[in-house]
């Protein structure tokens, strides 16, 4: 049974934004080691043979890989701790950029025939990048803070519906529980939809070891163990990813690490300054 919490925009007579500061989209939004599982999200995204053209013609992360990563960064963040009109804000420039991004496919990948239509603003397309973030955000909650319940998850996602709609997405177009959302990803994850194009590869490549000091290296490298621990099998194997048993038990004995620390931290350590300045004026105004 779809949520209506959210979807009518409760918190919008105040003007806490979207959401609000008891709602579970700023609740788990604003750990900053949720963040972690950002190259899980963008691989699995990547993954897809229509986004992954669209994002290699269209986008600067092979010119600019830092920059690109910075600006979606913030616009996910206004769009979710902003006031309305900076949450509608960032959603019209994301809109904006989206309507440039359409071609065709040029070789057949996955499930795609050469010639195959791909535009930013395809539903299924849409779907597939905003199913993946959400998914990515609860498994690292879940994690390296602790387990929510299932309505808590199922709050939070009914909540992500806000944003999806005002980028293009319909109610009708998603999944209607987290368990449907999640029953999604894996039968697309499972499927023959999937593929490492070259175009995708080369991004890939790109998000995990972009151009960078050498001092930042350990970090990078650090990153990809991470990445690794968290894709599911089938992408890893798309990427040619190796990964043993070994490995994993080093990250579950990390991951439990984390989970006994965390949550003790004052809520200061674990946000980023830029999110607590947001979310800072956002209340300010309301």
């Amino acid at each position: 049974m779809e949520s209506q919490h959210g979807i009518n925009g409760m918190h919008g007579t105040h003007d806490s934004g979207l959401y609000g500061p008891d709602s579970m989209a700023w609740k788990i939004g604003r750990e900053v080691v949720v963040l972690l599982g950002g190259s899980r999200a963008i691989l699995m995204q990547l993954a897809h043979p229509l986004v992954a053209m669209g994002v290699s013609r269209h986008s600067s992360y092979m010119s600019d890989p830092f920059g690109r990563a910075v600006r979606t960064f913030m616009h996910g963040e206004w769009l979710m701790f902003g006031s309305l009109e900076k949450a509608h804000k960032a959603a019209r420039e994301i809109n904006h950029l989206h309507k440039g991004v359409h071609g065709t496919l040029p070789i057949e990948a996955g499930a795609f025939r050469p010639g195959t239509p791909y535009d930013a603003r395809y539903p299924e397309l849409l779907l597939w990048v905003h199913a993946t973030l959400v998914d990515t955000l609860l498994l690292c909650y879940d994690l390296f803070i602790g387990p929510l319940t299932l309505a808590e998850q199922d709050e939070y996602y009914q909540q992500s519906k806000l944003e999806a709609r005002l980028l293009g997405l319909l109610p009708q177009d998603m999944p209607g529980s987290v368990d449907d959302l999640r029953a999604y990803v894996h039968d697309v994850v499972h499927s023959n939809t999937l593929a490492a194009t070259p175009h995708a590869r080369r991004l890939a490549q790109q998000v995990l070891f972009p151009p960078a000091p050498t001092i930042l290296r350990p970090a990078m490298h650090l990153n990809y163990q991470l990445t690794c621990a968290l894709l599911p099998q089938p992408v890893r194997e798309i990427y040619g990813i190796e990964w043993d048993g070994r490995r994993q038990r080093l990250f579950d004995v990390s991951a439990w690490g984390m989970r006994k620390i965390i949550p003790r931290l004052p809520m200061y350590l674990r946000e980023l300054p830029v999110t607590r300045r947001i979310i800072n004026q956002t209340l300010q105004a309301s």
